[in-house]
């Protein structure tokens, strides 16, 4: 009796011991007998895991920033290489919006033509439709040759006069089947004739002087990404401005816990800024 009374009287310490001795790190139940330990054992626990959440999301931040950054740069060498061999003009790609308003006028001019043509009216605007095309790829032909630095030959320049010449003889022609008098078929086929005119024109000149869609949609890019880059570094500035706080807050309670204690001010003063500087400068 007395053997298992003993035997049982030392598995107490022993359990404690074990509960004590983790990975073979030693962990008072008590905090630990260190102020530091007792500090953030106590009031500073709080705190302390504010401080590991702020590092945590600092760290993620900064990688994101970083991210952002190299993202950022990659998209501005790539722009500045595509609008280095572009051969055309710098204005915005959204000009080339234009265009359709170009192309919706040469259909209805050339509708105007093409009534005398053919009977039914769904013929008609097929018609127009397909004249408008024919203008628009010439125009479009023209304006790449350009772009590419070829020479334009006349005969391009004679091809598209005649396009709108004859254009401009049906639509007098249909005006004046319809009743109009000769000055107002002329006048009418003359007006129609400039419209057509000046939309070729301004499709060719548009497709010119106007960015690529790649170039407008890397410009877009990289708008996009600078403000995304700018609103993490901004994210990542409040961050480390309440981490700063939160820490600095931890030193003046860990400084009135020292002089609660005892702890002579000059003392208390050194510990708690030291304290400060481990916790800055800890891993975890």
């Amino acid at each position: 009796m007395t053997q298992i009374d003993a035997g049982r009287a030392t598995d107490g310490p022993r359990r404690r011991r074990t509960r004590v001795e983790m990975n073979g790190r030693v962990r008072p139940a008590d905090g630990g007998s260190s102020p530091e330990g007792r500090f953030l054992a106590g009031p500073g626990k709080s705190l302390n895991r504010q401080v590991a959440e702020g590092k945590d999301r600092k760290a993620a931040l900064t990688v994101r920033e970083h991210e952002c950054r190299s993202a950022a740069d990659q998209a501005e060498e790539a722009a500045s290489a595509r609008q280095a061999h572009h051969c055309g003009g710098d204005h915005t790609w959204l000009l080339r919006l234009i265009i359709v308003v170009a192309i919706v006028a040469e259909g209805m001019t050339a509708f105007v033509g093409m009534e005398i043509l053919v009977s039914s009216m769904l013929l008609a605007v097929g018609l127009a439709a397909l004249a408008a095309a024919v203008g628009t790829g010439m125009a479009c032909a023209l304006a790449n040759r350009r772009l590419n630095r070829t020479h334009v030959p006349n005969s391009a320049r004679v091809l598209e006069g005649i396009f709108v010449g004859v254009l401009t003889a049906l639509r007098y022609a249909s005006l004046h089947v319809q009743g109009a008098g000769l000055v107002a078929a002329a006048g009418g086929a003359a007006l129609a004739a400039l419209i057509s005119a000046l939309a070729l024109l301004g499709i060719e000149e548009i497709l010119v002087e106007t960015q690529t869609f790649s170039i407008f949609a890397g410009v877009i890019r990289l708008s996009f990404l600078r403000w995304r880059c700018a609103r993490t570094a901004s994210r990542l500035e409040r961050t480390e401005a309440s981490l700063e706080s939160t820490v600095e807050r931890i030193q003046q309670l860990f400084l009135a816990f020292l002089l609660k204690e005892g702890s002579p001010l000059k003392d208390a003063r050194c510990r708690a800024a030291a304290f400060k500087s481990a916790i800055v400068n800890s891993e975890d």
